[in-house]
């Protein structure tokens, strides 16, 4: 029994090594006898929109009392946001111990720190006796920890340009990694518009049941109130949810569909109460009121387009501020122009780690695509700083990723 507590076992692990490749995850599972769990499991992959999707199963699940396990990254705060029974963070004693039967077993097999996370999930969700588990992709697809189990169903959200230094630098390549999630005569949901060719291929070779946002299953939308049909199964005059941004209601289509495919039966009033008790941190979630604080955790040009277009759409009678920062591989100079008219005013910080852009790179990146810049030593300070500057009539947005987010509200 190792005596360190949970910060001190997670130091201990490499937390920014990432190992693409199952083969030794795969011994260890099948150690722990969690090869082949008996849950009914639904894998999330994609670019972006991954954790409103699966939060949606999960508020889906609730509303039917159905017990599940949720498994997610990164974290914003606490590791133990990772872990995910019923609504409720497993506890630091359940992951200890779950750490405890992992190296156990593991012997002389080197693991990850997201590999070490999401074995401890499916320990933890086995133990609780849980219904359904839902695994959120880390990178990628194909060679991601989580896809060492087989789904029952799968969820590409979308596919964009991320992380090219292991995936690809083109849609296509992109869309073949994530595609490694799709199982042989399984159905996999593909939740946007303009299915990658990639996907139709595997899928296609896979004998896998390809259902496509738009074709198979649509939403619309008509003032606060949408509709949702998949084949000849309609549901309509649902009510928006409360989460901030009209992508929001793909994943949640997307989500009720893979449901509805193993078999799950929702009421129209089922559907209402899981859009009014779905949530998510980091995604427009409201911070504060006067001035307005939103967190954002978009990182990438299909988020952020996103993100602008949102910001346009609800302007505020004073100014926005932006309290920023992001890691070096995400391309910022793609994306950047897209916020020139919604910010006006950029307040910048260098990320801690060795992934982080450095903050003279930043600068000279952002001199050609935005306004003004305020430059502070940390996010505590550039947040303090954003506030002091705002009034009642203002907004702040916090964004950049997950690390922005932790940086300034921990």
């Amino acid at each position: 029994m190792n005596s360190k507590n949970l910060e001190q076992r997670l130091d201990d692990l490499n937390q920014y090594k990432i190992d693409l490749g199952l083969q030794r995850l795969q011994s260890v599972l099948k150690r722990l006898d969690l090869s082949s769990p008996k849950q009914q499991i639904i894998t999330v992959g994609g670019t972006n929109g991954k954790g409103s999707t699966v939060t949606a199963i999960c508020a889906l699940l609730a509303g039917q009392k159905k017990s599940y396990g949720a498994f997610t990254s990164p974290h914003i705060f606490h590791f133990n946001e990772r872990i995910n029974v019923n609504g409720q963070d497993a506890s630091d004693e359940e992951i200890l111990a779950a750490f405890d039967a992992i190296d156990a077993v593991k012997g002389e097999t080197n693991l990850s720190y997201f590999e070490y996370a999401f074995l401890a999930a499916l320990l933890v969700f086995v133990k609780q006796d849980v219904e359904v588990m839902v695994l959120e992709v880390g990178l990628g697809g194909r060679l991601d920890a989580t896809n060492s189990v087989d789904s029952d169903v799968a969820i590409i959200t979308t596919v964009d340009i991320d992380h090219t230094e292991w995936l690809g630098n083109d849609i296509e390549s992109i869309a073949r990694e994530k595609a490694g999630i799709i199982r042989n005569n399984k159905s996999i949901i593909y939740g946007d518009a303009n299915v990658p060719q990639a996907i139709i291929n595997v899928a296609q070779d896979k004998h896998a049941k390809l259902i496509r946002q738009a074709e198979d299953f649509s939403i619309n939308t008509n003032g606060q109130h949408f509709n949702y049909q998949f084949h000849s199964l309609t549901h309509n005059s649902l009510k928006l949810p409360a989460l901030q941004g009209h992508w929001q209601l793909k994943n949640f289509a997307s989500a009720l569909t893979a449901l509805l495919e193993l078999g799950h039966v929702f009421s129209t009033e089922d559907l209402q109460l899981a859009l009014a008790s779905w949530q998510i941190n980091g995604r427009l979630q409201t911070m504060q009121e006067s001035p307005l604080v939103l967190a954002d955790v978009s990182h990438n040009k299909q988020a952020v387009t996103q993100l602008a277009q949102w910001l346009s759409l609800n302007p505020v009678e004073g100014q926005t501020r932006a309290v920023f920062s992001v890691l070096a591989d995400k391309h910022v100079e793609q994306w950047l122009p897209l916020l020139n008219n919604v910010i006006d005013h950029w307040f910048i910080f260098q990320l801690p780690g060795s992934r982080a852009m450095n903050i003279n790179d930043l600068k000279i990146i952002m001199a050609d695509h935005v306004g003004l810049i305020s430059q502070f030593e940390d996010g505590k300070q550039a947040y303090e700083m954003a506030l002091l500057n705002s009034d009642k009539n203002d907004r702040v947005i916090v964004f950049g990723s997950f690390h922005v987010l932790n940086e300034v509200f921990k």
